[in-house]
């Protein structure tokens, strides 16, 4: 053991026990065809991001929206020029960026279990989807590239998936899957140079990815959201 120097600061992790929050919209889980689970952007919360979905989740189908652990304030601006206080949540920072990675993606495992897991014993096979948009779709490609869920379809909105997985890895994981391009015409977000980048990386683990574009900025537009959440192929007999 090195000598112990009583004036440096010494930094230790340790796991500890968290408790998340997800929400969901539509039918009740367990008679649901379609699942689909669905990652936020940044600086958004499970409630809010599934506005959007209220009005175009088919009867069938139950959307989860999972929220990140990480929870923030950011001021918003207003009209008249002042800034109204919002919690926010997202699913990494910069400092311990390894540890957030890994407790995010358990987190995603514990809501898995807890909304499918239990499916199997009513001799049903739900088709299982993930949606992520933004920053969310990083998260979920290495949700997927783990491999310890079932999933069906992957949409990839508005975002990237992460640059820490490597081509090999990425193709095993989408590979097998549906997926899905979805992005705005007009997203100062995420210009043209970045949609360019991001299909090419899943075009390059599944050629077969399908791209839908629509006439909007940085937002989940809700007449193609419908679409695809509808476009999830339901198993015969369910």
């Amino acid at each position: 053991m090195p000598p112990h120097d009583p004036r440096e600061v010494h930094t230790a992790w340790r796991e500890t026990s968290r408790t998340g929050r997800y929400a969901w919209v539509g039918a009740n889980p367990v008679m649901a065809k379609r699942l689909w689970f669905v990652l936020h952007g940044y600086g958004q919360l499970a409630e809010r991001f599934l506005r959007p979905f209220i009005d175009v989740v088919p009867e069938d189908t139950t959307v989860v929206a999972i929220e990140g652990l990480n929870r923030f304030y950011r001021g918003m601006p207003q009209a008249d020029g002042s800034h109204l206080q919002h919690v926010g949540a997202n699913w990494m920072t910069r400092d311990g960026r390894e540890h957030d990675i890994r407790d995010s993606l358990d987190w995603l495992d514990t809501v898995h279990r807890a909304v499918a897991g239990g499916e199997p014993l009513l001799g049903r096979r739900q088709r299982i989807g993930v949606l992520a948009f933004s920053q969310g779709v990083a998260m979920a490609s290495r949700w997927l590239a783990r491999d310890l869920v079932t999933v069906d379809a992957f949409v990839a909105w508005a975002g990237t998936v992460a640059a820490d997985i490597d081509d090999a890895t990425l193709a095993r994981a989408l590979g097998r899957r549906a997926v899905t391009f979805v992005c705005g015409d007009a997203d100062p977000f995420f210009p043209p140079e970045a949609h360019t980048a991001a299909l090419t990386r899943l075009q390059g683990a599944q050629p077969a990815t399908e791209v839908v574009r629509f006439a909007g900025a940085h937002l989940l537009d809700a007449d193609t959201l419908g679409r695809v959440l509808a476009g999830l192929p339901v198993r015969e007999g369910l």
